[in-house]
């Protein structure tokens, strides 16, 4: 477990040094040859996209065996996002997350490889989700919020003593990719000196359909409910190759010719 927080915060620290290094801010206007009106070049404005990391905490609270004497425990959140309108976004979200349990809650079923626990102390569920949202937002600059809605694929597995719980009746692993959704609500804050990076404070579900009776008929076979709270940041980036300004001549002198 220690070995997977250290990735996790190696993976947070790696977004911040991309963040850092990206933090150039371009001007805040560009103003079109034409005399159109100025095109944002900051933020999250349309057109544009940002990658961001977050950390925070996970709760189980459904159903049955993944639910009952569960603990909170860390969370990592990535967030890819594009910006379709100044109200609405699309946003792809890869995390990481497990429960741990209670040492006083009885498991489903005997463990063969460890008849002697008897008690979920040494079980784990993991979680990997990778969600796709669409997203409404609004708000006024420096303050950006947003709900969110979509479905998303769920990799799911239980372990007891570090290895992956073996199914008594059909000897199945307990492990698999499941269909799932995921609601969000979250607001972010643009930090005056860089327009282009924000801080986020995002709240999560995800519901995951994780029920297999027929691998897994003796437990560790239901809904699974999973609710998170995480912070971190966001860096958003033009997708838009931007054209250098025309020169223009001085007054009283002609246009070279090429």
């Amino acid at each position: 477990m220690a070995m997977r927080a250290t990735w996790v915060g190696v993976a947070l620290f790696t977004v911040l040094r991309i963040t850092s290094a990206l933090a150039q801010d371009a001007p805040p206007t560009t103003t079109s040859s034409t005399g159109a009106a100025p095109i944002s070049r900051t933020g999250s404005a349309p057109g544009r996209a940002s990658i961001g990391g977050l950390l925070g905490g996970s709760y189980f609270y459904l159903a049955d065996e993944y639910s009952k004497g569960a603990q909170p425990r860390f969370n990592f959140v990535g967030q890819i996002r594009y910006v379709a309108s100044p109200g609405w976004r699309f946003q792809i979200s890869p995390g990481f997350t497990w429960s741990a349990y209670s040492k006083n809650e009885p498991p489903p079923f005997v463990d063969f490889k460890h008849p002697e626990d008897l008690t979920k102390e040494n079980y784990l569920t993991q979680l990997i989700p990778v969600s796709l949202q669409i997203q409404r937002t609004w708000g006024k600059l420096p303050w950006h919020h947003h709900v969110g809605i979509g479905p998303g694929v769920y990799r799911v597995w239980v372990e007891n003593h570090r290895t992956v719980l073996v199914d008594p009746v059909t000897f199945r692993e307990h492990q698999g990719l499941y269909w799932g959704f995921s609601a969000e609500a979250g607001t972010e804050h643009f930090l005056k000196a860089m327009p282009n990076t924000s801080i986020e404070v995002t709240a999560v579900n995800h519901w995951v359909q994780a029920t297999r009776d027929d691998q897994f008929p003796t437990g560790w076979s239901s809904a699974l409910g999973a609710i998170g709270l995480s912070a971190g940041v966001n860096y958003y980036f033009s997708l838009e190759h931007e054209k250098k300004a025309t020169e223009l001549p001085l007054p009283g002198t002609k246009p070279a010719k090429h």
